[in-house]
C-alpha cells in the first residue's frame, strides 16, 4: 500500500498561500493580476538535478507561448521524484535562466504523480479563476500527456487551453509513453471522481 505524504493529504498550504504571492508581486503594465497562467506539468530530473529532455522541451514551450501574451504568470509543479530537487523547483531555474523574473514564478513542489501534483496547485488554479478578471489558464505538457492532464481538470470543473509540445518523432519510446499513459488517464479519471465526491478537491463542485 503506498505511504501516505503530507503533500497528499489535501491541498497544501504552500499552494493555498501561493496565489497571494503572486497577486502582490505581478505587476505588468499596471494591472495588478495576470491574464495568463501557464500550469507546466513536471517529469524527470537527472543525476545532479540536470532536466530531462522533456522537462527542458515543455519551458521551453512555456517561454515561446508566453512571448506573445500578455501579463504571464507560471506555475510549474512536481516533487521530488528519482533525483532532486523537485521537478518544479528544476524548471523555476530553467524559467529565470529564460528570462523570467521571481515575481512571475510560483512554483509547487509537491506531488509525485501527474493527478497529486495538480491537485497540490489547485487552489492557486481556483485562485486565477476567481480574480475580477478570470486568468486563462494553459496546461503545458507533452502532446501524449496533454488529455490526462486536462480530463483531470475538467473533471473539477476547470476549462483550460491545450499548450502542447511539438510532437516528438515517432518510435518505439513514444508509443511506449502514449500507452502508459492512456493506462494512467483510466485510473487517474477514476480518482479524480472519487477526489471530488468526498470533497478532497475543494471547489471541485463548480463549473468554471
Amino acid at each position: 500500500m503506498e505511504a501516505t505524504r503530507a503533500s497528499d493529504l489535501g491541498p497544501s498550504r504552500l499552494a493555498a498561500r501561493a496565489w497571494a504571492t503572486i497577486l502582490a508581486t505581478v505587476t505588468v503594465s499596471d494591472v495588478p493580476h495576470p491574464a495568463h497562467v501557464i500550469v507546466i506539468l513536471g517529469c524527470a530530473v537527472r543525476a545532479s538535478g540536470v532536466p530531462s529532455q522533456a522537462m527542458q522541451r515543455r519551458v521551453n514551450q512555456a517561454l515561446e507561448t508566453a512571448r506573445q501574451l500578455e501579463r504571464v504568470a507560471f506555475v510549474p509543479i512536481g516533487g521530488v521524484g528519482r533525483h532532486p530537487p523537485a521537478e518544479a523547483l528544476v524548471m523555476q531555474g530553467l524559467l529565470r535562466a529564460g528570462g523570467v523574473p521571481s515575481s512571475r514564478i510560483e512554483p509547487v513542489p509537491l506531488g509525485t504523480n501527474t493527478i497529486r501534483s495538480l491537485r497540490a496547485c489547485w487552489p492557486v488554479l481556483c485562485a486565477a479563476r476567481a480574480l475580477p478578471e478570470p486568468a486563462q489558464i494553459h496546461v503545458c505538457t507533452d502532446a501524449y500527456h496533454m488529455l490526462r492532464c486536462r480530463s483531470i481538470l475538467w473533471l473539477w470543473g476547470l476549462e483550460t487551453r491545450a499548450l502542447g509540445c511539438p510532437k516528438q518523432r515517432a518510435g518505439r519510446l513514444l508509443l511506449y509513453m502514449l500507452v502508459r499513459d492512456r493506462l494512467g488517464l483510466l485510473k487517474d479519471v477514476c480518482l479524480a471522481l472519487v477526489w471530488r465526491l468526498t470533497r478532497q478537491v475543494p471547489g471541485a463542485d463548480a463549473r468554471f
